[in-house]
């Protein structure tokens, strides 16, 4: 991509070294290499924050004001002093005080606007090859397949100020990784962005598919994906430790969160942590949890599944949690929750506690052991409420498959149902439920 193409015309970024005893600044202007002012005399420089391809070292600059200066990042760092990074980002009338974090004294940070778009974020990750901070100003980036790397942190300004938006008729993926099926990338971070399908002008595409090890999404917008939300793909390398924390997966066509299989094959992922997550008006579940070891938590669930699924499957996935959530579904055909032992694949050991099921919907819980078994399922503690317009409360179905060591233990029903409040095998266990008639 050639840098001329990037408008950085009205954007200068200070970054004051040390050299010696003396202060000095680096700055971005849109100058050809050929035409880069430098200093006359000569400098020690320990650290110079680049951002783009072109910078030069000149002398300490007053900070001009901020009409003059729109989407103008400003730092001043002296190292000669602990704690004196300042960061102030002008909106074209004042200038606004930006968040230092620890990282922002390493090298290797790049500081975007939205002109730079997707294009500009990909052309940073690979000059520097992963394993850099990429701080993105408020607004929208647009563009598609953006392919992240080892150790890359998008940090924006905030889930309402930054956006990543899929280009009009791209048709594709607009976050991804290298080769899902077989490669992995590791310790990436997601945080304080919106990532957004734009599933008005696509048909195909997921606003994100990749395989991730290690890797954290934190207070970022999953929305109106064509597809899904976020396809957490299955890999041939390593996809355990993933973790999304205050996360939004609203509005998208088909799945807000899946975990495991990718675009060719069907591999699990595992040990994925689901903390404090808001799922709403997907056209899918909430979540495809397919693998070991997930935990999710204090989940909002409004209105999900409403073309297809459940609002959330335990898809041939063991050891894992679905704890203190609220869950509200609007369709007579669709359940909050399925747990689901197929094709070879065993379901072991999950639970299901202390959760609370409201709306109109076919079952609370759904069951199907279908050619295999659902072994050490735990069900207790759960509020399954209905106003008179839900059918059933507990159901399992078994097709050549088993139910072994299952419990459905002190739960509470309020209000009536149209079907059946308990329908279990009779080798279920079932103690402490009340209002169950």
């Amino acid at each position: 991509m050639a840098r001329e193409s990037v408008s950085i015309r009205r954007r200068t970024f200070l970054a004051i070294v040390s050299a010696g005893s003396t202060v000095v600044a680096g700055s971005v202007t849109s100058r050809r290499a050929t035409d880069r002012v430098h200093a006359t005399s000569p400098m020690s420089i320990d650290r110079v924050y680049q951002i783009g391809q072109q910078y030069y070292v000149g002398p300490k600059r007053d900070r001009p004001p901020a009409s003059e200066a729109q989407g103008t990042i400003w730092e001043i760092t002296d190292e000669e002093q602990t704690d004196t990074t300042r960061r102030t980002l002008s909106d074209g009338d004042r200038w606004i005080t930006l968040n230092i974090e620890p990282e922002s004294k390493r090298p290797g940070e790049y500081y975007l606007t939205p002109e730079d778009g997707v294009e500009g974020i990909q052309d940073v990750i690979d000059r520097a090859g992963g394993n850099v901070v990429v701080r993105l100003a408020p607004g929208t980036y647009v563009g598609s397949e953006l392919t992240l790397a080892h150790g890359v942190i998008l940090h924006g300004s905030g889930r309402n100020a930054t956006t990543i938006k899929l280009d009009d008729d791209a048709n594709t993926d607009l976050v991804t990784t290298p080769d899902p099926p077989r490669d992995n990338v590791m310790r990436c971070t997601l945080r304080d962005i919106t990532f957004d399908g734009n599933k008005a002008n696509n048909t195909t595409g997921n606003v994100v598919y990749g395989a991730f090890w290690n890797s954290r999404f934190i207070d970022c917008g999953f929305h109106s994906a064509p597809e899904t939300g976020f396809w957490l793909a299955g890999s041939e390398a390593s996809t355990d430790d993933n973790y999304f924390n205050g996360c939004r997966f609203i509005t998208n066509a088909g799945t807000g969160l899946r975990g495991g299989g990718n675009k060719e094959s069907h591999p699990a992922v595992g040990v994925v942590r689901v903390n404090t997550n808001w799922f709403g008006n997907n056209g899918g579940p909430a979540i495809v949890a397919r693998g070991n070891a997930w935990r999710i938590t204090n989940a909002k669930l409004y209105r999900n599944a409403t073309e297809q699924g459940a609002s959330i499957e335990l898809d041939r996935c063991s050891y894992s949690t679905i704890s203190g959530c609220d869950s509200y579904v609007e369709h007579s055909e669709r359940d909050h929750i399925v747990v689901r032992a197929s094709e070879g694949v065993t379901s072991i050991g999950n639970q299901i506690k202390n959760n609370d099921f409201r709306g109109e919907y076919r079952s609370a819980i759904r069951c199907l052991a279908d050619s295999d078994a659902i072994t050490a399922l735990q069900v207790r503690g759960n509020t399954i409420q209905s106003g008179g317009n839900a059918n059933n409360g507990v159901v399992a179905r078994a097709e050549n498959g088993s139910f072994i060591d299952c419990a459905f233990t002190n739960n509470v029903f309020t209000g009536g149902m149209n079907g059946t409040k308990i329908d279990l095998p009779g080798e279920w266990i079932r103690v402490g439920n009340l209002n169950t008639t």
